[in-house]
């Protein structure tokens, strides 16, 4: 397997938080791996064979070039073939503020682009390269997007800690408008998203040398190890130490820091 995130443009970078490529040989085809929730829509584009994903109790074939909205548990996944993928991974505010859509309506739902807009469709099918994509998805964003600056604030604001009614004291609405507002463009509840974002830090906090699961359980907001252990399995299916030491894309895919800068580099969509 072959992994690497790219940081977008800074054009970009009020909706896109970073690009990842991934490809896995032929021989590699068939392993099931496991995705976790983080707190962020993505757009995949395939190169090569799509995963299939488990849902419903069958496998199904993933769209080719498709947005992912918020999963909410843990996602199985499997190749069946060489793989050859492009994703973008977007603010948690991003997708919902960049292609104007409705978040909460496409909460563990696989959207094909095509039926989002074939415009847009076609000039990602058309993209050689990153610059391509974020420009296709630039001239999207100008002409469908939308604003939101409660939201845009309240994405760090609620990382921080903040409560909705907070959030809504402050901005003088009500607690039910910043929700309404928060679930359009984010697709989760403020609450359901902090929880997401305090499991993930909890991997940060090991990466950065926390000297065993209770201190980084608590670091991160956690009453105990115990309170940690149920918020991971209801996100991964799995305690921490199994998901850490398990399947090699789970652990690619909880959030990480060290990406490189997209500006500085000219890496081609995988074909």
């Amino acid at each position: 397997m072959r992994y690497r995130e790219m940081r977008p443009s800074p054009t970009a970078a009020g909706f896109v938080d970073r690009y990842w490529i991934l490809e896995l040989d032929a021989a590699e085809a068939g392993a099931e791996q496991k995705v976790v929730p983080d707190g962020t829509a993505e757009l995949i584009l395939n190169f090569a064979h799509p995963f299939e994903s488990f849902s419903d109790g069958k496998w199904r074939k993933q769209p080719a070039t498709f947005l992912a909205g918020q999963i909410t548990g843990p996602l199985r996944l499997r190749s069946t073939g060489a793989a050859k993928m492009l994703g973008v991974r977007f603010l948690p505010h991003g997708a919902g503020k960049a292609l104007g859509v409705r978040m909460t309506e496409l909460r563990d739902i696989f959207l094909p682009v095509s039926d989002l807009s074939t415009t847009l469709a076609r000039q990602l099918d058309d993209a050689l390269n990153l610059e391509r994509v974020e420009a296709a998805l630039m001239a999207w964003s100008r002409r469908a997007g939308r604003e939101d600056t409660l939201v845009d604030a309240a994405v760090g604001q609620v990382e921080r800690g903040a409560t909705t009614e907070e959030i809504a004291a402050q901005a003088g609405i009500s607690r039910r408008q910043v929700e309404r507002r928060f679930l359009d463009l984010v697709g989760l509840t403020p609450k359901h998203f902090q929880r997401m974002r305090r499991f993930q830090r909890v991997f940060q906090a090991i990466e950065c040398g926390a000297k065993g699961w209770a201190d980084a359980a608590v670091s991160c907001g956690y009453y105990d190890q115990a309170h940690l252990i149920r918020d991971c399995k209801e996100f991964s299916g799995d305690t921490p130490s199994v998901l850490l030491g398990g399947d090699e894309l789970a652990r690619h895919f909880l959030r990480r820091e060290d990406v490189s800068h997209f500006s500085n580099t000219k890496t081609a969509a995988p074909r």
